[in-house]
């Protein structure tokens, strides 16, 4: 029934238009993200019925996408109904497994689910993928006292590099983001930070700067006395939101405001309404920094099994 592949960079098309089409604001939903990230989840898409479906093997489990329309639906009811049979396409494909898994799954989704499936739907709130959605004007402009602190950094990073100054990230000066990656990667393994997912991102990281143009990516560059010290790496998720996939800076400008000047300058550049600065993966120190610039939103997910 369903042809599974890998997600191809000739797909980016039609999955950037299912993400517009539904409206979509998970970072999970972002073109750029889909292929990039499918080797380290198993990533699988299949296009049918006039439908996107995804899958993901992750520690030997099979997780399924809600199912997405490729066109657009104006009646709400006759939506719901095609992501429901969308979503018995796959349970059809499950049967003898007898139950399927789901993740990313949205509020209004799992209100879907359980309104056919009732209680054959187990959910489980999965908190450290919530996104952080942020209107894009408050990064730009960091107005008001409850932005004081990132104001402080800014300024004590301009004091202390007074020939500080930021770049936007195009095909001329992309070399310089790898530059700043490598040389952060290479400070995390002195300080014993090495790790198995560090190498992925690193890995991650090179293929989406070397497809910088076919992926549509944007970012920006910080230099100080002409070396590049912090990078910023994002693409656009639909018309209103950007997806921020990745900010570097090395020491000891990072202690010194380099990510506070970073983010305001490349936010500055962009006429989006919205930034996902994507998840905080659990882990304190991150949310705390998300948390900092104030969310507009945080985007909740869930994890959702129906048994058969």
């Amino acid at each position: 029934m369903f042809d599974w592949k890998s997600p191809s960079l000739s797909d980016l098309s039609k999955i950037k238009n299912a993400a517009e089409i539904n409206n979509q604001f998970g970072n999970e939903m972002c073109a750029a993200n889909l292929f990039l990230y499918r080797k380290k989840y198993n990533t699988q898409i299949a296009f049918f019925d006039n439908m996107l479906f995804r899958r993901y093997s992750i520690d030997n489990q099979i997780w399924y996408g809600i199912p997405l329309a490729l066109e657009s639906i104006a009646s709400e009811i006759t939506k719901n109904q095609k992501i429901l049979d969308g979503i018995d396409l796959l349970i059809s494909e499950n049967l003898e497994k007898g139950s399927i898994d789901f993740a990313y799954v949205y509020e209004n989704d799992l209100k879907l689910l359980k309104s056919k499936y009732q209680h054959k739907v187990k959910e489980k709130i999965q908190e450290d993928s919530f996104d952080y959605i942020y209107l894009r004007e408050n990064l730009a402009v960091l107005e008001g006292s409850k932005y004081q602190k990132k104001r402080n950094h800014i300024s004590r990073f301009l004091r202390s590099f007074p020939q500080g100054c930021f770049q936007v990230l195009s095909k001329e000066n992309v070399g310089y983001a790898w530059e700043v990656e490598q040389l952060w990667l290479e400070a995390a393994n002195n300080q014993g930070e090495s790790s198995k997912s560090l190498n992925q991102e690193y890995s991650i990281i090179k293929e989406a700067l070397e497809n910088f143009e076919v992926l549509n990516l944007f970012g920006g560059i910080v230099f100080v006395d002409e070396k590049p010290v912090a990078m910023t790496v994002a693409s656009s998720l639909n018309s209103k939101i950007m997806d921020i996939h990745f900010e570097k800076a090395i020491m000891p400008y990072a202690f010194e405001g380099a990510y506070s000047f970073i983010n305001r300058e490349f936010a500055k550049t962009q006429n989006t309404l919205f930034f996902n600065r994507e998840e905080d993966l659990g882990i304190s120190g991150l949310r705390k920094a998300k948390m900092s610039y104030y969310p507009t939103e945080i985007l909740k997910k869930w994890s959702a099994k129906i048994e058969f």
